[in-house]
């Protein structure tokens, strides 16, 4: 009996130790770690556009091309964006007497659906993007014309759009070179 009795008592001495090493255990240290994103900004761009070359005439004549857009959106905010194109007139560098071609001339004919370059994918999902804007008008690039947008929480990434461009050398137009300013803005709202 006395044995078993100072087995139990071994038992709960070394029962206590363990519950009093346990108790007296030196807490953690809680350290902190930080990291910071800078934001980047919007930008967008278009592409050079060097039209196949004519032969006099007396009537109109269009000729064609395809300009490429660019849009970049590096704030990290996921506010949404759009673009804009705009053409100037053409102006005439040749022989004394030539004039200009006018912007109304130099037509948007096309847009097609953007491309992903990097970053978020594209949704072609109703009102998200980057996406044609529902309400483009082709036409005159004399104004601005939005071409691609991008809603609230999409479009954070670098994209490309084709635009097909047509523009009507007046009949009679002296010979020589004709040179326009493309202009492309990029907003923070859609």
């Amino acid at each position: 009996m006395q044995k078993i009795l100072r087995a139990r008592r071994t038992a709960l001495a070394i029962g206590a130790a363990a519950l009093l090493v346990g108790a007296i255990s030196i807490p953690a240290y809680a350290g902190t770690v930080v990291a910071s994103i800078t934001a980047g900004g919007l930008s967008a761009s278009v592409s050079d556009l060097t039209f196949p070359g004519v032969t006099y005439d007396n009537a109109d004549q269009d000729v064609t091309g395809t300009m490429i857009v660019s849009a970049d959106d590096s704030r990290g905010t996921g506010a949404g964006w759009s673009v804009t194109v705009q053409g100037s007139e053409f102006v005439f560098a040749g022989a004394a007497g030539g004039s200009n071609i006018p912007a109304a001339n130099f037509a948007l004919t096309s847009a097609e659906q953007p491309t992903w370059v990097a970053g978020q994918a594209v949704s072609l999902t109703a009102a998200n993007g980057p996406q044609i804007p529902p309400e483009i008008v082709y036409g005159s690039l004399a104004t601005p014309i939005k071409t691609i947008r991008a809603t609230a929480a999409y479009g954070a990434g670098t994209y490309l759009q084709n635009l097909g461009v047509t523009l009507t050398i007046p009949g009679q137009a002296h010979v020589g070179t004709y040179t326009g300013t493309l202009t492309t803005t990029i907003s923070a709202t859609p």
